[in-house]
């Protein structure tokens, strides 16, 4: 069974967005547990944001580049998606 998100279109989401300086050479975006794979849907909202949340945590922090900022930055992603889905975030 798929979830689904009710009243949500593509339109909606948010994206985290991870550099990539050199096209067609690499960089953070396409070391993301996601890129290029199709969503699973089968897991809540809430697991798949945290899913993704720990994963560019995780590719930074490797890097020696987390900092506040990015923390600050993980943090705004996450309270604008309980803010703008409720419904979904709500415990």
């Amino acid at each position: 069974m798929k979830a689904k998100v009710p009243g949500y279109t593509t339109d909606q989401g948010y994206a985290i967005m991870m550099e990539h300086l050199s096209p067609g050479k690499g960089g953070r975006h396409r070391q993301t547990i996601s890129y290029g794979k199709r969503p699973n849907l089968n897991l809540s909202p809430r697991v798949t944001l945290a899913q993704e949340i720990w994963d560019v945590r995780s590719i930074y922090l490797s890097q020696g580049l987390y900092n506040r900022r990015i923390r600050e930055s993980l943090q705004a992603l996450i309270k604008l998606n309980k803010v703008t889905w409720q419904s979904i975030f709500f415990k």
